[in-house]
C-alpha cells in the first residue's frame, strides 16, 4: 500500500455511546465509517486498564509479553513497585513505531500510555498525561514542545479533571466549558500536526472522553446513585457533544486523505456506571490473608485510612488538588523521584509484614500476588486455589450479592514471558462493582466508596469501538478484533514484515486484498537505531 495509515484513539468510549450518538444525528462521520467501511468492537486487554491496553496496541504483544499489567508494576524480585514509564515497557518489548524507524519508516505518535519519556524516532512523539511529571518535557523533538505551546491559547498535555456531584450547575458548567476549551486546542493541535508534520504512520489518542465519562457518566444513568435529574437534563448530551468535536475532526481528516490513505478509529475499552467498590487488600487483611507491621507509622496511617481520610479526599477534590496529588504520589515510586511520597503517604509495600503475609495487590483492577516465600513448599497450587474460592465467596451483604463474577489464574489471562512480576490471580467484578487501588485501604471495611466516588462515576468496560475505512478496507460489519491485532495489520498494510515478537494477528479478513503476510526479526536492528539516536538527535530516515 503506497498511502498513509491514520489511527485515531478515543480512549473508553464505549460502542452504545456511539450508536447512540449516529441515532441521534450527532456523529455523521462515524456514520460513514459504519456504512462505507468495516465497524464492529476492539476486545480489550483483562482488565481494560488504559495503561496494558495501550501497550498492547503499541507493541502487538499480550500483557504477558510486553510485561505492563498495570498502571503500577511489582518487581519481578522482590515485593518493591514503581510506576510504569516508557522505559519499562522499551525495556520489555519494542513499539511498533521503533520498529517502523528500524525500516527508515516516519511516524507520529501522540498520547500512548506509556508515553513518558518520549521515544526518539524519525517523525515525532509526544507523550501522555499520566506518565509524564510537572514540567517534564514531552515531545520529542524537543522544539516541538515550544511550537505546540505557541499554536494555542491554552494547551494541557491532558484533560482536566476536577467536576465534584453535587457542586451545582454553575460548578458543572464551568467545568465543561474549560475542558471543551481545552479539547478543542488538542483537536487544533492535532491538524497542525497533520498539516506541518506528515507521517507515513499517525497514531492520534486522546484520553478526554475516558476522563470525561469518569467525571458525569453518572448523568447518563437514571439509576446511579449520583444521578441529578436537572443536571442530566442540562448537561446529559455533554458526551455525545465531546464525541461531535472528534467526528469533525475525522470528517476534516476524510478530507485531507489520499484515495491510498487507511484510517482505523478505536477505543481501548468501553466505560459502565460504578456504584460500589472493594479494596482487596483491605479484604485480604480481614481474611487473614496480609498482615501490617505494628511501628507507629503504620499504625498511624491505618488511623488516619479508617477515620480521616474520607474527609480529606473530599476536601481534595472539591479545591481540584486530588487529581495532582495522586499522580505525584504515584510517579514517585518512579526512579526519576528524588523522594518517595507513597512510601510516606500511603499503605505502601514497607508497611506490609512479608514475614506472614501470604497474598497482597499491588495495584487496582484486581491482581493478586502470592507470597510464595513463606508459602509452604509444594503447597502453593493448593494454596491458591483455596485463595480462589475464598474471593468467589466475597458478598456484599447490604445488597445480598456476590461481588465477583470470576477469579482467573494469571498464566491463564497473560501468555508470555514475564512471569515473575505476573499476577496470579485476577478477579473480575461483576457490573457496577470497582476493585480500587490499595493504597488507600482501611483496615476496618473492605466494601468502599469507589475511587475517587467524588468524582469516578464511570469505570472501564471490555469492548471498545471499531472502525476501519480507506482503500484497502472491506465491508465487514459487527467484527471482534483484538488490541494486539492492530500493529501486525498495520505492518502488513504498509507491506513491511511483521516483527515475530508480535502476538496478534494480521486481519487481512477485514481488507479487501487477500495478500499474504511476512514476518521477520528486527530485535537487532531496533537495537542498533536506539544506540545511534543515544548519541545521535537526528538522522536520515532511509537506510
Amino acid at each position: 500500500m503506497s498511502g498513509k495509515i491514520y489511527t485515531i484513539g478515543l480512549d473508553g468510549v464505549p460502542p452504545r455511546l456511539v450508536e447512540e450518538g449516529i441515532d441521534r444525528g450527532n456523529l455523521p462521520t462515524l456514520e460513514q465509517l459504519k456504512k462505507e467501511g468495516v465497524d464492529g468492537v476492539t476486545r480489550s486487554t483483562r482488565p481494560p486498564l488504559s495503561m496494558m491496553a495501550w501497550s498492547t496496541f503499541a507493541t502487538g504483544q499480550n500483557p504477558g509479553n510486553h510485561g505492563i499489567y498495570n498502571f503500577i508494576l511489582k518487581n519481578e524480585n522482590d515485593h518493591d513497585i514503581e510506576f510504569a514509564t516508557s522505559e519499562h515497557l522499551r525495556s520489555n518489548s519494542v513499539p511498533m513505531w521503533e520498529y517502523l524507524d528500524a525500516k527508515g519508516i516516519e511516524t507520529g505518535v501522540m498520547n500512548v500510555m506509556p508515553g513518558y519519556p518520549p521515544s526518539k524516532t524519525t517523525g515525532f512523539h509526544i507523550s501522555d498525561h499520566i506518565t509524564t511529571p510537572n514540567n517534564g518535557q514531552y515531545t520529542y523533538p524537543k522544539e516541538l514542545q515550544e511550537e505546540i505551546i505557541n499554536q494555542v491559547d491554552a494547551f494541557e498535555i491532558g484533560p482536566p479533571t476536577g467536576y465534584t456531584p453535587g457542586d451545582g450547575a454553575d460548578s458543572l458548567s464551568e467545568y465543561i466549558e474549560r475542558f471543551f476549551h481545552i479539547e478543542k486546542n488538542r483537536v487544533e493541535v492535532s491538524k497542525r500536526l497533520i498539516k506541518n508534520h506528515p507521517t507515513k504512520v499517525m497514531i492520534l489518542i486522546f484520553s478526554a472522553p475516558d476522563i470525561f465519562l469518569h467525571e458525569i457518566g453518572h448523568l447518563l444513568n437514571q439509576d446511579h446513585p449520583k444521578y441529578q435529574k436537572n443536571l442530566a437534563e442540562e448537561y446529559g448530551d455533554s458526551p455525545f457533544k465531546l464525541l461531535e468535536v472528534y467526528d469533525q475532526f475525522i470528517g476534516w481528516l476524510i478530507e485531507q486523505m489520499d484515495e491510498e490513505d487507511m484510517l482505523m478509529v478505536l477505543s481501548d475499552h468501553g466505560h459502565g456506571p460504578v456504584y460500589n467498590a472493594v479494596n482487596l487488600n483491605s479484604w485480604l487483611y480481614q481474611n487473614d490473608y496480609l498482615h501490617l507491621n505494628s511501628n507507629i507509622l503504620t499504625i498511624a496511617k491505618k488511623i488516619s485510612y479508617n477515620y480521616v481520610f474520607d474527609i480529606v479526599e473530599q476536601v481534595l477534590k472539591s479545591t481540584n488538588l486530588y487529581d495532582r496529588i495522586k499522580l505525584s504520589v504515584a510517579r514517585s515510586n518512579s526512579e526519576e523521584s528524588k523522594f518517595d511520597f507513597a512510601k510516606f503517604l500511603t499503605i505502601s509495600q514497607d508497611d506490609i509484614d512479608w514475614s506472614t503475609t501470604t497474598a497482597f495487590t499491588v495495584a487496582g483492577d484486581g491482581q493478586i500476588f502470592i507470597n510464595e516465600d513463606i508459602i509452604e513448599k509444594g503447597r502453593c497450587e493448593e494454596f491458591r486455589e483455596e485463595l480462589k474460592q475464598d474471593l468467589l465467596s466475597m458478598t456484599n451483604r447490604k445488597q445480598g450479592e456476590k461481588i465477583l463474577d470470576a477469579v482467573l489464574y494469571g498464566e491463564d489471562v497473560y501468555d508470555g514471558k514475564f512471569t515473575k512480576s505476573r499476577p496470579d490471580l485476577v478477579c473480575i467484578p461483576k457490573p457496577t462493582y470497582r476493585l480500587k487501588f490499595p493504597q488507600t485501604m482501611k483496615t476496618n471495611q473492605f466494601l468502599v466508596e469507589p475511587q475517587k466516588w467524588f468524582s469516578h462515576t464511570s469505570e472501564a468496560e471490555m469492548n471498545g469501538i471499531f472502525y476501519m475505512w480507506g482503500a484497502a478496507a472491506g465491508d465487514s460489519t459487527n467484527v471482534e478484533i483484538s488490541l494486539e491485532d492492530f500493529a501486525p495489520t498495520i505492518f502488513h498494510l504498509l507491506d513491511v514484515s511483521v516483527p515475530n515478537e508480535m502476538d496478534g494477528d494480521v486481519r487481512s479478513d477485514l481488507l479487501t486484498s487477500s495478500r499474504k503476510s511476512r514476518t521477520d526479526t528486527y530485535r537487532g536492528k531496533v537495537q542498533t537505531k536506539r544506540a545511534i539516536r543515544s548519541v545521535v538527535q537526528d538522522i536520515p530516515t532511509s537506510e
